[in-house]
């Protein structure tokens, strides 16, 4: 057998596996993995590992909801504010002396409400999600601005729900724990349960989806209360982590969020295209980057243009990896 036809033996069913797209977003984290492990001595240990995965865990959590969205058709601006919005929240009920139980149900019932309005006014109002949801962030973001009075909330919390962002199981950090569980049940689900399936459908054409039977209306509200409710767990982990509530929490969180969604494959212009496992990789790519920025010392502001300048690319090559995988498959 010659070299090529190994080679193509051994790569293409592995990049027919995961896509092209993930196969070379596996390539470039190898690289510029290897290459800040040679460069910066630090880097290859577990304590940075730790710091790598913590940086960005929270917008992971988001992450998983935003893909559903985003392959729905959608888009969800009002993350990082329910984040936010949910740590303060947390932080009064505690302050109102209510059992952990209770402050977990009214902190979680309330982003649930704030998803069933965003799939509201997409679903009877008609307003483009882009539109429903930027005025939901503000819309939120003003609301824990004027509770707290623009100030952090302290409170006194049970040293059993700052567990939730500082204890560790098995040495692993709760919160990557929390992440890694609901990274692989969603995966599975959206790869093999019919129902999830079915956002496959109504972000590729949802008149046909409606006309096929399904319930699209009611599932994108899954949609959206899945997504408020992941954003309220980060918000809640970010609370018990930090023992207090801040108004700058979750502050172009979702920035960030969508970009790692785009980074994995999902297609935010069409919809209907996305993975799990792509988001995972995107959220691998960017915690990379945030700590090699951090490791090499370089000005943050230059993190935002990396941020837009990696989306613009990200958004533009979908297509291109789209072709080049019905070609090679």
């Amino acid at each position: 057998m010659s070299r090529t036809t190994l080679r193509e033996a051994l790569l293409l069913p592995t990049v027919r596996a995961v896509g092209v797209q993930n196969a070379c977003l596996v390539a470039i984290i190898a690289a510029v993995f290897t290459g800040m492990s040679v460069f910066v001595g630090s880097f290859f240990s577990p304590a940075n590992f730790e710091v790598l995965v913590m940086g960005f865990i929270f917008e992971a959590i988001m992450a998983l909801g935003m893909t559903l969205v985003i392959i729905s058709g959608g888009i969800d601006l009002s993350v990082g504010s329910v984040l936010g919005f949910s740590a303060i929240m947390t932080a009064y009920f505690f302050k109102a002396r209510f059992p952990i139980p209770l402050t977990l149900a009214c902190t979680f019932l309330i982003a649930a409400a704030i998803g069933a309005f965003n799939a509201w006014m997409t679903n009877t109002l008609r307003v483009h999600p882009f539109i429903s949801t930027l005025a939901m962030m503000l819309t939120v973001r003003g609301l824990g601005l004027a509770i707290s009075n623009g100030e952090n909330v302290t409170s006194d919390f049970p040293s059993r729900f700052l567990f939730l962002g500082q204890g560790r199981v098995v040495g692993i950090p709760f919160p990557i724990v929390v992440f890694a569980l609901l990274a692989v049940v969603l995966g599975i689900l959206l790869k093999h349960h019919r129902f999830f399936q079915q956002v496959y459908f109504i972000g590729d054409n949802p008149r046909a989806a409606k006309l096929s039977g399904i319930r699209v209306e009611r599932f994108l509200y899954f949609v959206f209360v899945l997504s408020s409710l992941l954003a309220c767990t980060a918000g809640v982990l970010t609370a018990a982590m930090y023992d207090n509530a801040s108004n700058s929490y979750g502050i172009n969180s979702e920035l960030r969020v969508i970009t790692a969604v785009v980074l994995g494959g999902t297609d935010i212009v069409k919809g209907g295209t996305g993975t799990i496992f792509g988001t995972v990789l995107g959220i691998i790519f960017m915690s990379i980057v945030y700590n090699a920025f951090v490791m090499a010392n370089v000005n943050p502001y230059w993190e935002t243009i990396v941020i837009g300048s990696t989306l613009l690319v990200a958004v533009f090559l979908v297509d291109f990896f789209k072709k080049l995988e019905v070609a090679i498959r």
